[in-house]
């Protein structure tokens, strides 16, 4: 319920500034012709000029619908990885340290990737459309994905979606844990400024290092559905051809609106997690 409950916050806050990270990142430059997008403010302006600010909110469904079992299962795995760390060295969970933090966090990410991956595709490939795409909602493009190459389809990018995803949910609860093992005092408990603040230490760990795996997600994600249709036929192609035709640059476009929407939003979901969880049970 409280996995749930940051989950939603996540989707309704930070989804515009998603939508402008995605259309950055798989904007491709064409020798000659200026960007589509100058920017993160400019991408902003245009996609409310030409599509309101309902543009803004492609593919939230996917996402918002996706929550409950996306956030819920990140809190899960996380709370049972580190049990299962604690139990392995024989230890109590208060006597972590930063390296079984780390682990239990890269174990959370390998096992949330079979509801994150789905979920992930059907945003991005809504959010990659310029005015009136291919897809008239969440439902149409999963459709249309099953349809072409069944559960393939759904899964499309799953390799690139696991090497993203652990390390960056290593660096996410392990900035969280030390943060806030850091702002309490010894024998207290944290107060919810303080989970807020390690909320947003958590947002720029998985996103402030590793973004560059994001981008070639996000590219492997919205490319073609059938494999003779790719630009990229596989991670490493995609990182090769990217280097050798956009350069180290395009490795990080869109990383100012990932920063600026990750902090405040991932403070925002370790909030409503932890809020929800002392209001239900009292902790």
């Amino acid at each position: 319920m409280s996995g749930t409950m940051g989950g939603v916050a996540q989707v309704l806050a930070g989804h515009p500034l998603d939508t402008v990270k995605v259309r950055l990142q798989t904007q491709v430059p064409v020798p000659g012709q200026p960007p589509q997008f100058n920017g993160m403010i400019d991408c902003f302006k245009k996609t409310v000029q030409h599509e309101g600010f309902k543009g803004l909110y492609k593919g939230a469904m996917s996402p918002l619908a996706g929550a409950m079992a996306h956030n819920a299962g990140i809190f899960f795995f996380y709370g049972q990885s580190k049990k299962i760390v604690a139990a392995k060295k024989n230890i109590h969970l208060a006597d972590l340290t930063p390296k079984d933090y780390f682990t239990a966090g890269a174990m959370t990410g390998f096992c949330v990737n079979i509801v994150e991956c789905p979920v992930d595709l059907l945003k991005c490939k809504l959010q990659a459309q310029v005015g009136k795409g291919q897809y008239a909602g969440v439902w149409d493009c999963f459709k249309q994905l099953y349809r072409l190459r069944g559960i393939q389809g759904v899964y499309q990018g799953l390799p690139a979606t696991t090497l993203r995803n652990v390390p960056c949910f290593a660096s996410y609860f392990y900035a969280f844990e030390m943060v806030k093992q850091f702002l309490t005092k010894k024998g207290e408990k944290p107060t919810l400024s303080t989970i807020f603040l390690a909320g947003g230490a958590a947002g720029f760990g998985f996103w402030g290092i590793w973004y560059p795996l994001d981008i070639i997600k996000t590219r492997l994600q919205t490319d073609a559905t059938l494999p003779q249709d790719r630009k990229y036929s596989s991670t490493l192609d995609c990182v090769v051809k990217m280097m050798k035709t956009e350069g180290g640059a395009a490795f990080w476009r869109g990383w100012v609106p990932s920063i600026v929407r990750a902090i405040p939003i991932n403070a925002s979901v370790f909030l409503a997690v932890n809020a929800t969880k002392r209001f239900v049970f009292g902790d």
